[in-house]
């Protein structure tokens, strides 16, 4: 069947018609490009605030360091805490520090204190999330350590998991990351640093 030779014109002028096709070609691009803008924006985000956990751990280990006795203190520290992790104070930070004294070559907890729990760490256990180096191990040495802990909610974590799994049939986790630091200090000011004499009593 041929085609009417005022159709074939038609066909053809429509094939040689290039108008509209970087309208296409840039809805297919849209996509991906604000894809990639989120991603750079959330990891901006996210950095920023894994930057302030590093300074609050280091910051309130300091403090602690510092001092002698840190009984009657930890209002301060609190407010240290919500100080520190400007403009993110309203982030939902788990805070913990205490004294660690080496005995037979083993980390003990001598006291501990959090901000969202009073004791995260047991009297005479190894304290969580610190890893102490062999050359730390010293027999009746007395460390300041601390562990700051926050998980990072994305803004558009869920936009992204669906995405993602539109892309490759792969249902992944975007929603949210775990940030976290810690630190191990010596006591400036004496061998243990006091909190409700434990360190006399232990």
């Amino acid at each position: 069947m041929k085609l009417h030779p005022k159709h074939t014109k038609r066909v053809g002028c429509f094939l040689r018609n290039a108008a509209g096709a970087a309208a296409i070609e840039f809805a297919f691009v849209l996509p991906v490009l604000l894809f990639l803008f989120i991603g750079m924006v959330e990891m901006t985000s996210a950095l920023s605030h894994d930057r302030r956990v590093s300074k609050t751990a280091f910051s309130i280990a300091d403090l602690v360091a510092r001092s002698d006795n840190v009984t009657g203190e930890m209002a301060d520290i609190e407010a240290a805490i919500a100080h520190l992790m400007t403009p993110y104070e309203d982030a939902q930070v788990e805070v913990s520090v205490g004294m660690v004294v080496i005995r037979s070559n083993v980390p003990e907890v001598v006291w501990s204190w959090g901000n969202e729990t009073d004791e995260p760490w047991a009297q005479g256990t190894e304290p969580e999330g610190v890893a102490f180096a062999n050359t730390m191990r010293i027999n009746d040495q007395y460390y300041v350590v601390s562990t700051v802990n926050f998980d990072y909610t994305f803004m558009l974590g869920q936009l992204m998991s669906n995405f993602s799994e539109l892309l490759t049939d792969n249902a992944g986790d975007f929603t949210s990351i775990s940030l976290s630091d810690s630190f191990i200090l010596l006591p400036r000011r004496v061998s243990c640093v006091e909190f409700g004499n434990t360190c006399a009593t232990y």
